[in-house]
Formats: structure tokens, sequence, C-alpha cells
């Protein structure tokens, strides 16, 4: 039986206390044909390239690309890009892990599914502050219970999240890269140039472990300040290659904005959370606009953060919205 080829690209930065363990989850699998394990890493400054550099030496199918100097993780990842070789890709963060399965059923589960273009699957969260599994992923930080295929229609939903180390992509569908110009939302601009070439299925298998610490991206003081800025870039883009995609784009923006606005009156920014109201007001949410305008008012920074982490509330919040 023919068994099609497999690369697994790995990310890391800074990873010197989990790397180790993410490459070890790779190098156990069970299938049998994962011909090159890509390592890209962006300039660590700590022990990383050395871990990698030693596995290198004693595994043949290990692929080290390494920056001497930090770029951001879209050129990261489109370094590794540039050297996939196999039919299908996996994807995987230098912190997380897969299951000794993962790859196998993965590939089983395209062959049976010929007309997907990728699929994902359901991950273990590990709180490794606390040192503590808190559940899985599609409880603990999706709002939504994912059901069947993916399609981009779908991807649009704020309230559906994809852990980006769950997921394999057929090698033909991939885009060129990732967009360098943006230093958060690409891994979302990927997906949408992903499923406009078919939809996506997913698997409910508990298949990795996905990390929760300190150094996590989307928490990090730089996300809070940029990524909006990002996000508007983004769906310009999107737009401007996917016109068809504007009403998908129209209502993902104001949920966007909306979910800025939360987060400006969280920091105690009310100030520019009345001017992204009417910026949302302007843009022919009056409603929406008017409602968090007013929020900016009666709100403060405690009761924001109460409901921000209030899942029922955010959830609640997104189908409302």
């Amino acid at each position: 039986m023919n068994m099609p080829s497999v690369n697994v690209l790995i990310f890391t930065y800074n990873q010197e206390s989990f790397v180790e363990e993410t490459i070890e989850s790779v190098i156990k699998q069970s299938y049998g044909n994962i011909t090159k394990i890509v390592i890209a890493d962006d300039g660590s400054t700590d022990k990383t390239p050395d871990i990698i550099t030693e596995y290198a030496i004693n595994n043949p199918s290990i692929y080290p690309v390494l920056a001497k100097k930090n770029k951001g993780i879209a050129y990261n990842m489109n370094r590794a890009i540039k050297h996939i070789k196999g039919d299908y890709v996996s994807f995987l963060d230098g912190d997380d892990l897969m299951d000794n399965q993962k790859i196998e059923k993965q590939v089983n589960y395209l062959n049976s599914n010929s007309e997907l273009v990728a699929c994902a699957h359901d991950m273990k969260v590990f709180d490794s502050v606390k040192n503590e599994f808190k559940g899985n992923f599609s409880k603990i930080i999706n709002f939504k219970k994912i059901k069947g295929q993916i399609g981009v229609k779908s991807i649009f939903d704020p309230s559906l999240l994809i852990c980006p180390s769950s997921v394999m992509y057929k090698r033909e569908t991939l885009p060129e890269g990732l967009d360098t110009r943006l230093k958060y939302w690409y891994e979302f601009f990927f997906i949408v140039e992903v499923l406009m070439k078919g939809n996506m299925g997913y698997m409910e298998d508990v298949l990795g472990i996905y990390r929760l610490h300190s150094t996590n991206v989307t928490g990090s003081k730089n996300f809070i300040e940029f990524g909006l800025e990002n996000s508007l870039i983004v769906y310009s883009i999107i737009l401007a290659r996917y016109p068809e995609l504007y009403p998908l784009i129209k209502k993902r923006k104001s949920i966007t904005y909306l979910a800025k606005i939360l987060e400006c009156i969280r920091y105690g920014n009310n100030t520019k959370a009345k001017k992204l109201s009417k910026v949302l007001m302007s843009e022919g949410n009056f409603f929406k606009g008017f409602i968090t305008y007013l929020t900016s008012f009666i709100l403060n920074e405690k009761r924001a953060n109460k409901l921000f982490q209030n899942k029922r509330f955010i959830k609640v919040f997104l189908e409302f919205f």
C-alpha cells in the first residue's frame, strides 16, 4: 500500500524548556513515512538552537533552519515552508506536543476524504504555569462545537477556533508563504487562503497537547497593542483578493471592533473605547456602536475584567453581535 510522505514543520523561538519534548513527540510517531522534520528557529538567544543542532546530528530526517536574527513568526514559518517536499504537511509550534498516532490517523483521514484540503483535531490544554491539564481545546478555548467540515464561511466565525498545531495540509493547497507584513493574524489569513481551495475536515480525536504559558503570543503586550491594526490590514488584503467574501469580512470586522472596545475598557482606556465606538457607528453598525459607546460610560476596569473572565458572557456576546 502506498504511504503518502509527510513533512513536519516545527517553529521555535526561545523554547529550550519545551523543544526537546516537542521534537521527541515527532520522532516517536507511529507513521512510517515522515520524510523530513524541518525545525525553523527564529534567532533564539537561549539553548534552543543547540538542542535542535544536536538532534539533527543524530537524526538524518531533521533539517534545521536556524536564523541569526529574530525577524518574526511569519518570516520564520516561511523559511520552513520553502523546504517542503512531502505529500502532506503538519505544523507544530515548538512548545506543543503530538500524540504518537497523530500523523498516522490524520493521513488515514485525508486518504479517506480526498476532497478535503486539510484536517484538524482536538487537543489537550496544559497550563505550564500551574503544571496541570485544563481540559480539551474544544471546551476550554473554543466557544463553539465544531461539527463535520470547516469551510471559509466557518473560519470567519470568531467563536470557532482551531489550534494551529493540530492541522495537517495537503501540500498542493498551501500558499507560497505567510504575509510578512503582518506581525499577528498571519495564520488567519493563511487558513483563509487554504479554505478558498476547499474544506477542512475536523476529527474529534484528541491527538496532541497545546501548552498555555506566559509567552503565548495572543496574551502578549504587543498583541494587545497591535492586534487590531493587524486584523484590519488582513481584512483589507482578503477583500482585495476575494471581493466575494465582503459580507463575511464586514461582520467579522465589526466583531473585532467590539472586542477591542471591551478590551480598551478592561485596561482603563475608555477614551479610545468611545472613539472606536464612533468608528463602528460610522461604518454602518450604528446600533452596535451606540451600545458600546454607552457601555464605555457604565463599565469600569474591574467590571470589564470580570466579564472577560466569564466564558459564558463571551459566548453570548459573540452570538448576539
